[in-house]
């Protein structure tokens, strides 16, 4: 299959929450982003484009005030539940 498939909520997600770091008053590390990430991804419908027209159009549809709302509702309860609970302090006893 030659046609490449992607979910572009992950980039829009990830530079959302670049966006909102400062703001969102939890760890910044790479593991305590990431789990943020995760959890909103695992919340919010997945917008999948297989050409870079379908990108720009759902890039442009995904903007909206709705679709905006709902992707900073996830990273707030993301960033909550991280800071209440970060794994980055059980990873690294597991690595010493």
């Amino acid at each position: 299959m030659a046609v490449l498939v992607r979910n572009i909520m992950e980039n829009m997600v990830e530079d959302k929450l670049e966006q909102l770091l400062p703001e969102l008053n939890c760890c910044t590390c790479d593991i305590c982003k990431t789990d943020i990430l995760c959890y909103a991804l695992n919340r919010l419908k997945p917008k999948y484009v297989s050409t870079e027209q379908g990108e720009l159009l759902s890039k442009v549809d995904s903007i909206s005030v709705t679709y905006g709302a709902a992707i900073l509702t996830e990273l707030a309860a993301g960033a909550e539940i991280v800071r209440k609970n970060p794994h980055h302090k059980a990873r690294l006893k597991e690595d010493t």
